[in-house]
């Protein structure tokens, strides 16, 4: 069966708005923004209807900024919300991803009882992390993300770690898993900091596809040698399952960048949030109708692309993995065909690497 176009947003209810002040923050540039432009409750409802009129089956990923700040009420509306169409048949759920910096019990509670899945953003130990995570006065935010991470594993509805990887920690690939492991937190991805989106400043602390590579090759090594099955990182899961003949996948190795998008806070849909919010990937809003989102030109342009992106990757031995890779990180530009070679080069020699250890061991 073909794959949904439109099918799992990426929902921005306070756009860019945080409470924090990250250097590398690729939403840096949707930061003009006071409370009274929050998501209206009718938007909101019409998020949701959009979303859950033909799917069975519905992800809803809550973003910012920092969504919390869009308050518990606005939560616990979607949540009513989402009841009159579970009612229907719908299998819905939740994602939110935060800085944990204002998770309080209130919050919690609010989480367990409806099922949300948090993930948190978490840099590494202290001296990594409040370097590049911290307040506007400048103070680093390791302290209370902890606190709040603390809570969620006390309500056991801590769904792990995204973790930054700059120049300020690729070199200790060891020591940010080893503090991950000592703290307990085994749900990990490592995601590169690169430039992106609306991010301009933050060209001293951005990392390449070699230097991320190199760092993952080496989280790979120190995950075979940690041998324990309950530590989950997503990117290398993804990967090992892909080479021994499985299916699970992470977006950039879908090739379907056309199911994700983003939703802003007046309902207008965009493409994934990798990409500035460019006039080029505004699909329509989600108080139009759904056939006509998913028949707009824009998109068409845009699927018609990721095909030939897929058409001039089918050649290569790992295309079976990447599926011609993020639509973003891997292009030089939104309408480029081939690929970046810094970047396949980088991603060839990290398949290759798992794919020798994993021989090694006679599984393949």
């Amino acid at each position: 069966m073909c794959h949904l176009s439109v099918a799992t947003p990426i929902i921005k209810p306070i756009n860019g708005l945080c409470n924090l002040s990250c250097s590398y923050c690729y939403t840096s540039g949707l930061k003009g923004y006071s409370s009274k432009n929050r998501m209206s409750l009718e938007t909101l409802k019409a998020v949701i209807d959009f979303f859950c009129n033909n799917q069975d089956e519905i992800e809803f990923i809550w973003h910012g900024g920092e969504p919390l700040l869009a308050g518990l009420e606005f939560y616990q509306e979607a949540v009513r919300i989402q009841q009159s169409w579970k009612k229907r048949g719908r299998k819905i759920s939740n994602f939110l991803q935060t800085n944990a910096t204002l998770i309080t019990p209130e919050w919690v509670r609010f989480f367990v009882e409806n099922d949300f899945f948090i993930g948190v953003s978490l840099d590494g130990p202290r001296k990594f992390h409040d370097q590049v995570r911290f307040y506007p006065n400048g103070r680093g935010s390791y302290d209370d993300v902890m606190r709040g991470i603390g809570l969620l594993r006390r309500g056991e509805i801590f769904n792990g770690i995204i973790c930054g990887i700059s120049a300020v920690n690729y070199e200790f690939p060891e020591e940010t898993l080893n503090f991950f492991l000592g703290e307990n937190i085994k749900k990990l991805k490592f995601a590169r900091i690169k430039n992106i989106g609306h991010c301009d400043n933050v060209s001293g602390i951005t990392i390449s596809p070699a230097q991320y590579a190199d760092f993952m090759i080496t989280i790979f090594d120190l995950w075979l040698e940690v041998d324990d099955p309950a530590v989950e990182i997503r990117d290398i899961q993804s990967v090992v399952s892909l080479i021994l003949g499985g299916n699970k996948r992470e977006c950039i190795y879908m090739g379907q960048c056309d199911q994700f998008v983003t939703v802003y806070s007046d309902g207008s849909i965009y493409g994934c949030g990798s990409f500035s919010k460019t006039d080029n990937l505004y699909f329509g809003s989600v108080l139009d109708e759904p056939s006509i989102v998913r028949s707009n030109s824009r998109l068409q342009i845009f699927r018609d692309l990721l095909e030939k992106r897929r058409k001039f990757c089918r050649a290569c031995d790992w295309y079976f993995i990447c599926k011609g890779g993020c639509a973003k990180d891997c292009y030089e530009y939104l309408d480029s065909v081939k690929p970046l070679s810094k970047v396949c080069e980088n991603l060839q020699r990290y398949f290759r690497h798992i794919s020798g250890r994993i021989r090694s061991y006679n599984l393949i």
